[in-house]
């Protein structure tokens, strides 16, 4: 069973979550968040973007600060690729667009549980250059 924290004002996350082999809890405030994934063990944390908006970035590195193995990934109606990349360097392992949620909330689920990155190869190859020039 896969353990996934919900951080969201809306509930448009949960309406959208198939999550058959996940145990899913709902959190729309985001110190009682962290307080949650700093006594979990390991978590994926679906953090919706308007929860912090500008600041979202900063509130990822306190999540993974608090634990270092909660898999992050952001959750947005459509962001820019320049705040996926800022979120992604700030610790996100993912991005998903809040449209096709549904479509793939299992697939993104186990990915994350996995270990694995939730992000498109376009994606990817901007996360490589940046690296790349940041030498």
């Amino acid at each position: 069973m896969i353990d996934a924290l919900v951080i969201d004002t809306t509930d448009q996350i949960t309406s959208l979550l198939l999550g058959d082999n996940a145990c899913i809890q709902t959190i729309d405030d985001e110190v009682k968040a962290l307080n949650v994934i700093d006594n979990a063990a390991s978590v994926v944390v679906l953090l919706h973007y308007n929860v912090r908006k500008e600041q979202t970035e900063e509130y990822i590195k306190l999540i993974v600060n608090t634990n270092a193995k909660s898999k992050v990934v952001v959750i947005a109606d459509k962001l820019d690729e320049e705040t996926v990349l800022a979120c992604l360097l700030a610790g996100a392992q993912g991005y998903q667009s809040l449209s096709e949620l549904k479509q793939y909330s299992n697939k993104l689920l186990a990915a994350m549980n996995a270990g694995e990155a939730w992000i498109t190869r376009r994606m990817t190859a901007t996360l490589l250059e940046t690296l790349r020039a940041h030498k």
